[in-house]
């Protein structure tokens, strides 16, 4: 159940993602799953007109997957205070690097090392180790930290208040990957 007063105010206090997400997993739909470095080249790259066309064929779906997000996050803030009234803490795990085919890189491709044609030039894993003798490669994108820290690191700082707003304590998942 929903107000239209509520729905609109998680809309416009989860703005930082929640459109560009909506659009995002319409698209994927749309393309029967197809990761969107396949998709047509003014959608891959976010072309402001080819957006605002697809924003408006799609309104549907798109405004169907932000009513389940806010469906999902009164529901889990219900949760969450249930556990906090009962001296429960929530442990949330954020991970590290992102996926490559996901609404964070197709939306912020330059924070991202991609290459003229949006692929990864450079993806994270880990060296040997005692876990693994060949090391591993996890495929995700290698942040570009130059062009991070060029937007004051605005997009990890959103990313760490968000989760800090949906957990009690956050832990940054594969750390190791960073050394």
């Amino acid at each position: 159940e929903r107000t239209d007063g509520e729905y609109t105010d998680f809309c416009s206090e989860q703005d930082f993602w929640l459109d560009d997400y909506a659009l995002f997993v319409s698209l994927k739909e749309e393309f029967k799953g197809r990761p969107w470095n396949e998709w047509p080249v003014p959608l891959r790259d976010r072309d402001p007109d080819a957006l605002l066309r697809e924003k408006e064929r799609l309104s549907r779906r798109i405004q169907e997957q932000k009513l389940v997000q806010y469906l999902f996050f009164k529901q889990w803030l219900s949760l969450k205070k249930y556990c906090t009234d009962r001296g429960i803490k929530i442990i949330g795990d954020v991970p590290i690097y992102v996926v490559y085919d996901s609404a964070d890189v197709w939306t912020h491709p330059n924070l991202f090392n991609l290459d003229q044609e949006q692929k990864p030039v450079t993806v994270a894993g880990v060296p040997p180790d005692y876990f693994s003798e060949t090391g591993q490669l996890w495929g995700n994108p290698v942040y570009r930290w130059d062009a991070l820290q060029s937007t004051g690191y605005g997009w990890w700082i959103k990313r760490i208040r968000h989760n800090l707003n949906l957990f009690d304590v956050v832990r940054v998942d594969h750390f190791r990957g960073f050394m």
